[in-house]
Formats: C-alpha cells, sequence, structure tokens
C-alpha cells in the first residue's frame, strides 16, 4: 500500500465528523460549517453510500484535521475520495444513497473503524476492501455481544485474563472467514492450558423464525439446497428448515426475522416469541442464533417456490404443515437441521399459550 504520509490538513464532513469515529481513527481537530445539507448515508462506513452535500439554506458541520496513518489506511479502504468545496478537500462525502445518516450510528461505524484497523488480526487491506459489508456485520455482533448477560449458571466468572491470546490472523476471507489464533487459557485447578492453536468459522449473527398459525395448526417451513450435506458425502442435499438469515450491522435480531420472513416466504409475520439464543456449534464456529416463534395467519398461504433473494443464490420453497407432523419429522429424522427440531419442541411446550395469548385470554 502507497499512501501518501504528508500529514496533510483536510475536512471530514458527516460521519467521518463524529466524535465517536474522530477517536477511532485518533484525531482530533477544530470545528467548522460547510454550507448546506447532508442527505443519505445511512450505512456510511458499513458497507454502504456515504452522504452527499446538497446545495441550499443550511451549514453542515466539519472537523478541520490533520491526517494520521490510521485515516490514511481507512480512507484508502473505504475508497473515500475527497470532494472539492470551495477549494478545499473535504472526506466523508458520497452519492448519498439510502436514508440519511443519524448519530446514532456512529458508536457501531467506529466499532466497524476499529474492526478494519486492528492491529489484534493480521488481516489485508484489499480484502478488507472487498468485504467491508461483512466485516461491519462482525463488528456489529461483537458490539451486541459485550452488551448482553452471558450464562453464569455452573461457569466460572467472565474474566478476560483467564484467556491469552498469542496470535490471530485471518487465513481466509470472503463471504465468511476463517481465523486461526493461538491461545493458552486458565484451567480449572488454577494452572495455565498449554498453547492451543485453534481454527474458528466465523460468521454474523443470525434470526432464525417458525412461522405458527394457532387457528390452523399450523407451521410454515422453507426447503433449499445446502452445501453441508453435499461436503459431507450425503445424496440428499435439500433440507427443511426454519425461516432464516444474517443479521444486518445497524439491525435489531427481531427486525432481521421480520425482514426475512417476507424474503423467503412473503409473509408479514405478527407477535414475535423470542426463544434462547444460543451458539449452534460453539468448538468452531462463532455464528449465534437468535430464534423466534411467530404468530402468524397462514389461511391465505399455500405451499409455493420462488422465494429468496436472487443476487444472493437463494431458491426458496415454502411447506405449510400441521404442527402434529412437524414433530412426527422431527423425531424421525427426516428433519436434520439442528435448530429446527428444537424450535419445533418449543413450540410443542408453547402452542397452548400462544392460542391463548391469540384469543385474548
Amino acid at each position: 500500500m502507497n499512501l501518501d504520509a504528508t500529514g496533510r490538513e483536510i475536512l471530514l464532513v458527516g460521519p467521518l465528523a463524529s466524535a465517536e469515529m474522530m477517536a477511532a481513527l485518533g484525531v482530533t481537530g477544530h470545528p467548522t460549517t460547510l454550507p448546506g445539507t447532508l442527505h443519505g448515508g445511512a450505512d456510511a462506513g458499513l458497507g454502504g453510500d456515504w452522504p452527499a452535500l446538497r446545495d441550499g439554506p443550511g451549514e453542515v458541520v466539519a472537523m478541520r484535521v490533520q491526517e494520521n496513518d490510521d485515516l490514511r489506511r481507512y480512507l484508502h479502504i473505504t475508497g473515500l475520495s475527497p470532494v472539492d468545496v470551495d477549494g478545499q478537500p473535504v472526506f466523508g462525502l458520497g452519492k448519498g444513497g439510502g436514508d440519511d445518516w443519524q448519530d446514532n450510528a456512529a458508536p457501531l461505524m467506529a466499532r466497524a473503524a476499529d474492526m478494519l484497523l486492528s492491529r489484534g488480526i493480521e488481516r489485508s487491506d484489499q480484502s478488507s476492501t472487498a468485504r467491508l459489508r461483512r466485516l461491519a456485520e462482525i463488528a456489529a455482533v461483537r458490539h451486541r455481544a459485550e452488551s448482553e448477560a452471558g450464562p453464569a449458571a455452573h461457569l466460572p466468572a467472565p474474566d478476560g485474563d483467564r484467556v491469552e491470546v498469542r496470535h490471530r490472523r485471518e487465513a481466509y476471507g470472503r463471504y465468511f472467514s476463517v481465523e486461526e489464533i493461538a491461545l493458552r487459557h486458565r484451567r480449572y485447578d488454577g494452572g495455565w492450558s498449554p498453547v492451543l492453536e485453534r481454527e474458528v468459522f466465523i460468521s454474523a449473527d443470525a434470526s432464525l423464525l417458525l412461522p405458527y398459525d394457532p387457528v390452523l395448526d399450523c407451521v410454515l417451513l422453507i426447503s433449499q439446497f445446502r452445501i453441508g450435506p453435499l461436503a459431507r458425502g450425503q445424496a440428499q442435499c435439500w433440507m427443511l428448515e426454519p425461516v432464516a438469515g444474517r443479521v444486518d450491522a445497524g439491525e435489531a435480531p427481531a427486525d432481521a426475522a421480520r425482514r426475512e420472513a417476507v424474503e423467503e416466504a412473503g409473509l408479514d409475520i405478527g407477535r414475535l416469541y423470542a426463544l434462547p439464543a444460543h451458539y449452534p456449534t460453539p468448538g468452531a464456529n462463532s455464528e449465534y442464533y437468535y430464534p423466534f416463534i411467530a404468530a402468524v395467519d397462514l389461511s391465505e398461504h399455500e405451499t409455493g417456490q420462488g422465494f429468496g433473494v436472487a443476487d444472493e443464490g437463494e431458491d426458496i420453497a415454502t411447506h405449510i404443515i400441521p404442527r402434529a407432523e412437524l414433530l412426527h419429522l422431527a423425531e424421525t429424522g427426516q428433519i436434520q437441521c439442528g435448530p429446527l427440531i428444537t424450535m419445533a419442541l418449543m413450540l410443542d411446550r408453547m402452542a397452548e399459550r400462544i392460542r391463548a395469548d391469540m384469543a385474548g385470554t
């Protein structure tokens, strides 16, 4: 990477001028203003477009800063070019696509910037540039994980000093990534483990949804091709599953479940019942699931096909079946998707309660 190291003075505007981003980039500056207003850029720094500066009445706060290595590298990775405003190079502007950027997005944007610039994980700038949205999703995962209470029953108290990371490197990164981590941890006897070399599959969190019609006592499932059974050598590579999808950066898990219901089943859902969130394979995978059961009206829906997002290669069919059949399929091995088996059993426990809620009793 060949970046200009002159430490020139530039203007940062909009998302880049937020206090959180200034701290993440390690710069300080002096406020000034530019004429006009900012539009769009809600996903700035998260893989989306940056705000556009439009002429007209109003003023936009900007920060006059001196470039440092982290700021230059961030501008390089994100592909931000200067926009000339009254003869001054201004950074933080784009085409203004999407909704307007809001200040409450700054903490997540700064977390994503920390990840892009992190020296704790060896990752090429070229890889980061190609995967800004994916990395932003992982940044959102870590932001979310820090805000949630973890389990405590029968476990050691959370303590960062119990784990010592010696080395961490991204060995592979595209749609998903694989990291190599060398670490040691405290043993139950108080001593230290030997240095362990492990690989972990890195993924964003996912929301899972089992739509349930308490009047018809039926559920909606989806089916699609899955690479896992193929890689294992199984002849049947299509699976029955719940509606599911990754939680986008800045999106709440419940909102992701509602969005996926539309994309994968053409379904607007009602009340959500949250099930226990969990790691499906914690020994080798960072993926974390937020499962929900949704109360829905399936009376106007039929089993069909043609759902999914085409540019993500999804080819999804829907299946409306009685709840009793769902349990039978789970108990006889016809369902191989582990989370769906768990959700089916949870629904069996909760169906009466959901029907009572719908009846208002």
